[in-house]
């Protein structure tokens, strides 16, 4: 019997030699994105938004303590009571962590790496095996090699924080979408679709700006507005997405849940009235990507399948929803703009896809010259982000933090003026402030809040009350805020100073 053949990139092969060159390319490109974000992996998480991926670590340090029965007594005590911080979202992937850590014997921050690179390239299969229900092999490649090289998404997406599991989980979520929106009526795909954006809203309710438009515009698309009331799959789609994380926030969490609500979204909401917002917001994106490819994946909506035109729209209203709701969050915080890196990828594909069909009309030299420069560009981003990656080291940064740790007597409270809301000498130093003093960045939010100015003097007698010493390692923030400075040096002792910290001691008053 002669081998089925058909049309290949590179002419005519047999359909399993083809089957196994695109699987292995597949496969080839998934472990690459692995690869790279596995890179200088036990470096301490200082290296992107140090204080959320030490708030991580800090948590998944507690439930290590927790489910591991050797513990010493004293240190489970400590590393809980140090846990015991403000929960944004469920704690879930600090929990794996935790038990990661009781399986592995001892704690490994770096856990958290590995599974969200891991997270970060299994929802990179899944943005792919969505593609390929509208592109070739070939434009859903170059795609998925766009959402895993760019330098922004190796170094985002392996941090120890939610976002890069919500990604992976609203990716998911998206290709079951898809598959139901083909066959309405199946229960097994509601199901499933239901089950994937529980768990992306679980592990972030922000996922929710993305979900939330794109299940609408899909559902509405495959049903129109009377089949919507004609069949229970829908409704028990979105009944299965919302109730687990309706529970968590407004019942288990609902105090946390109102003040984030209030402090970022209403304070901060007269920033979207602001020009400069937008223009920050712009400079932010052509950071992260360039403003072309920000550009060239608005024109691929235009080009896209009516179906697959409604999935995108829907991601863009979600992702232009998401900025204006947390307008300061989007300018300041880049990782807020990781599901622009899957959104971009697939919107960049119509155009992809008109251009390698246009290829397979070329010469075979031409062809091979175009897959040359799709290679060329991802070994660059690839050689970029490990580059990064392998300049920045912090190996000296939990050994100096200790030493802050030892000088100040355990147990004796005391107000701080430091990096990362006190998240490095928490984790790596055992202690935590009763208080933080505010620095210049934090002050100028509360002015864009619409807080009255700091009165220094007021705001620190109130702070010290009862506290027994005033650490001040951020000597950067120290000079910019005189007042501050002059307080400290002219009325209190220095308890003990060190490479990069001062300890003031406010037990004792100097003689004036």
């Amino acid at each position: 019997m002669k081998a089925v053949r058909r049309l290949h990139f590179f002419g005519q092969v047999t359909a399993r030699g083809s089957a196994l060159l695109y699987g292995a390319l597949l496969f080839g490109v998934l472990a690459i994105g692995l690869g790279v974000r596995l890179v200088d992996l036990k470096d301490p998480p200082l290296d992107f938004h140090a204080s959320r991926q030490l708030r991580s670590a800090i948590i998944a340090r507690s439930f290590y303590y927790q489910f591991d029965r050797q513990a010493d007594p004293d240190l489970r005590q400590e590393a809980i009571q140090l846990g015991q911080l403000e929960m944004y979202e469920p704690p879930i992937l600090e929990a794996l962590v935790g038990l990661t850590d009781v399986a592995a014997g001892q704690e490994n921050f770096w856990f958290g790496r590995v599974y969200n690179a891991l997270f970060w390239c299994l929802g990179g299969a899944a943005l792919f095996a969505s593609a390929r229900r509208f592109f070739s092999f070939w434009a859903a490649l170059t795609g998925l090699a766009f959402f895993l090289y760019l330098p922004f998404s190796v170094i985002a997406s392996r941090s120890f924080q939610p976002d890069p599991w919500m990604v992976m989980w609203i990716l998911t979520a998206i290709y079951a979408l898809l598959r139901w929106s083909e066959r309405p009526e199946s229960w097994k795909w509601t199901l499933l679709t239901g089950l994937a954006g529980a768990m992306a809203l679980l592990v972030k309710i922000f996922a929710a700006f993305f979900l939330g438009p794109i299940f609408l515009v899909m559902i509405l698309a495959a049903l129109g507005w009377r089949g919507l009331f004609k069949r229970w799959q829908p409704w028990a789609m979105g009944l299965l997405v919302l109730l687990p994380s309706l529970a968590y926030y407004l019942f288990l969490n609902p105090q946390r849940s109102s003040d984030f609500f209030s402090f970022w979204v209403v304070s901060l909401s007269e920033l979207i009235l602001k020009t400069n917002f937008y223009a920050d917001w712009l400079a932010m994106i052509k950071g992260l990507m360039g403003l072309t490819t920000f550009a060239a994946a608005l024109l691929g909506v235009t080009l896209a399948a009516p179906r697959l035109r409604a999935l995108l729209v829907g991601g863009w209203a979600g992702y232009t929803l998401y900025g204006l709701t947390f307008p300061y969050q989007y300018t300041t915080h880049e990782y807020y703009h990781l599901p622009l890196m899957a959104l971009t990828a697939l919107s960049l594909m119509p155009l992809l896809d008109l251009g390698w069909q246009r290829l397979r009309l070329q010469p075979l030299f031409w062809r091979i010259g175009a897959l040359g420069v799709v290679a060329f560009a991802s070994f660059y981003g690839i050689y970029v982000s490990r580059s990064s990656l392998v300049a920045a080291s912090y190996e000296m940064e939990p050994a100096s933090w200790r030493r802050v740790g030892e000088a100040i007597p355990a147990g004796k409270p005391f107000v701080a003026l430091t990096a990362d809301y006190g998240m490095r000498l928490n984790y790596y130093g055992w202690r935590q402030a009763s208080d933080y003093w505010p620095s210049s960045a934090d002050l100028n939010l509360f002015a864009l809040s619409g807080n009255d100015p700091l009165e220094y003097d007021r705001r620190f007698a109130e702070m010290t009350a009862g506290k027994d010493y005033f650490l001040v390692t951020a000597l950067s923030e120290f000079e910019a805020q005189p007042r501050l400075k002059e307080i400290l040096t002219k009325s209190y002792p220095v308890s003990t100073n060190g490479s990069g910290f001062i300890v003031f001691d406010l037990t004792r008053r100097l003689q004036e």
